[in-house]
């Protein structure tokens, strides 16, 4: 039996000719919008993580890991055996309803082999801007691959500051998403172990974890904290208090202003200088460096201060820029390593 065939309703009053184009335009499909990875998009591949899985590492070791800052809380921590990790890339938020428009700049396109977010706040969470084989947003659990183990652990977003400049009434104002109560926010701490080091990223944790996650989180070598001298996120004398209660020998401060990236007045405020200065410290001159157990063995609670050095040009630009697709690196070849 033939089907029958589905017929567009004509226009009343209308011509042969304006009925075809009232067909037409009911034939038109609709834009179709990409959201989030695909593979017809694919801008990465995972040469490298193919690499080592077989080799264990994509170098023999080196003894070392590497710290990279990139602003923000965003750091490339590169193993012993060259496999890169990025936790925290930032960014503008995509509607300027949600928080404003933060940053001067976007980061760059960065490449790296296993990129994680602590929490989905837009500075936390440029997935997107890093050239990863594998993404773990605000990943929970143990990522146990080559000479590396990421620890995941499941707490929530500081609430309430203790800063004079920022209180919970600022706070609300700051991040006005009426579909998550404050209280509700997520945020996953994470504990990477390679390199005989034991370093956490507390990505912007509230200050007063509950007894288990303490357990979890003792003897560390290197804490990355958001610090800040208004207390943004965790004012100088909590982030003492969170050191000391995990033991750390190294803290390294993160999430204050920078001059180039962050806007004045769009909710940042100082950089940590004057904490760091409290401090038995070192100010980095150079954007990178590189640590192992017999270096940080003889430190208690210094602080180890990038300042405004980050691997990429600082440069003004106009808003309306913000949105230019940013080129991406060349990924670097690794099998003829293994011959």
């Amino acid at each position: 039996m033939e089907k029958a065939k589905k017929q567009s309703s004509p226009v009343m009053g209308s011509t042969r000719k304006q009925e075809r184009e009232h067909e037409h335009k009911e034939m038109v499909m609709p834009r179709i919008v990409q959201v989030g990875d695909v593979a017809y998009a694919q801008n990465k591949n995972n040469t490298r993580v193919i690499a080592a899985h077989y080799y264990g590492g994509l170098r023999e070791s080196v003894n070392e890991v590497t710290f990279t800052y990139y602003g923000m809380s965003a750091f490339k921590i590169t193993t012993p055996k060259g496999l890169e990790l990025f936790f925290d890339p930032w960014k503008n938020p995509c509607d300027p309803s949600w928080g404003g428009i933060w940053y001067s700049m976007r980061m760059p396109m960065t490449h790296c082999d296993i990129g994680f977010t602590t929490h989905s706040h837009f500075d936390h969470n440029a997935f997107e801007m890093l050239d990863a084989s594998t993404i773990l947003k605000n990943f929970v659990g143990v990522y146990d691959f080559a000479d590396f183990k990421v620890t995941g652990i499941a707490d929530k977003h500081i609430v309430e500051t203790q800063s004079s400049v920022f209180t919970q009434d600022v706070l609300q104002e700051l991040y006005p998403f009426p579909n998550v109560a404050l209280e509700d926010r997520d945020n996953t701490i994470y504990l990477i172990e390679t390199g005989g080091l034991r370093i956490v990223h507390w990505g912007d944790n509230r200050q007063n974890p509950p007894q288990d996650v303490w357990d979890r989180l003792q003897n560390i070598d290197i804490a990355i904290l958001p610090i800040s001298d208004d207390g943004r996120t965790l004012t100088p004398e909590w982030a003492d208090k969170i050191a000391e209660k995990m033991g750390a020998k190294i803290i390294i401060p993160t999430h204050y202003y920078m001059e180039g990236i962050n806007i004045l007045n769009a909710g940042w405020g100082k950089s940590a200088i004057e904490y760091v200065k409290s401090h038995e410290h070192t100010i980095v001159d150079t954007h990178t460096i590189t640590l192992n157990t017999d270096k940080v063995k003889d430190y208690n609670n210094h602080v180890f201060y990038f300042g405004e050095n980050v691997p990429f040009e600082i440069e003004r630009v106009e808003l309306s820029q913000n949105n230019e697709v940013s080129k991406i690196p060349e990924v670097k070849p690794v099998w003829e390593q293994y011959k």
